[in-house]
């Protein structure tokens, strides 16, 4: 069983910016949320199962909030590269017209073939899901995990998971309101909920308890 969650809503996702395998740090709408998925994994029985993570800052973050909720030793989340978000190389950071501005023929070269296409120094969608299946293919019948990744990577696990290959899995959900539980060749949907007492709003937010624990992605 794996219970695959994507992180909390962040800065550049508020601003509607490319961010894969660039970071940005959580809102405090995406604390809320990294919050909420704990609380409701609670609810599952998740005693003893493993925490892993996406590398990148954002997935740590969120990681570590889970963690909180579960009263689980952030020490112990694991990170696993293959989790990454798709690499968009030089249009990280950037808008959808940031892009088409200045890379006006890259952009139409994407549309007419999103799985194949290679933003500049970024990689392809086929990529990705070599990797993901990789990573699946080695812990798709293990022991129960929980799985912090990203929006691309949890649809693309998702389409593999179910035996679906290429742009169909483009059309997935990866609302940061849910996420998923994939077990015995099904994908289950499971709803979050705020805490009264949760306001969302757009500022950065850093994790909190985290001394001692260094996200490799910061270069610590």
């Amino acid at each position: 069983m794996i219970y695959l969650l994507r992180h909390g809503e962040t800065v550049w996702n508020r601003a509607g910016r490319f961010q894969g395998q660039g970071d940005a740090p959580l809102t405090a709408a995406g604390v809320a949320q990294a919050r909420a998925m704990g609380r409701r994994l609670a609810q599952e029985d998740v005693a003893g199962v493993r925490l892993i993570a996406s590398p990148l800052y954002r997935a740590w973050q969120s990681a570590v909030l889970v963690a909180d909720a579960l009263s689980l030793d952030p020490h112990e989340i694991e990170f696993e590269p293959r989790l990454m978000e798709l690499g968009f190389g030089e249009w990280e950071g950037l808008t959808r017209e940031e892009i088409k501005a200045r890379d006006h023929g890259e952009w139409r070269a994407r549309k007419a073939d999103v799985w194949t296409h290679v933003p500049p120094g970024g990689e392809s969608l086929a990529e990705l899901e070599a990797r993901a299946e990789d990573w699946l293919n080695a812990h798709r019948d293990g022991e129960p995990l929980i799985v912090l990744s990203h929006g691309l990577t949890s649809r693309v696990l998702r389409g593999l998971y179910l035996g679906v290959r290429g742009p169909d899995v483009l059309g997935y959900s990866v609302r940061q309101t849910e996420f998923y539980r994939l077990s015995d060749g099904v994908v289950d949907t499971l709803t979050t909920e705020l805490a009264e007492d949760e306001t969302p709003h757009a500022e950065p937010y850093d994790a909190p308890s985290t001394t001692g624990v260094a996200s490799p992605a910061s270069g610590g």
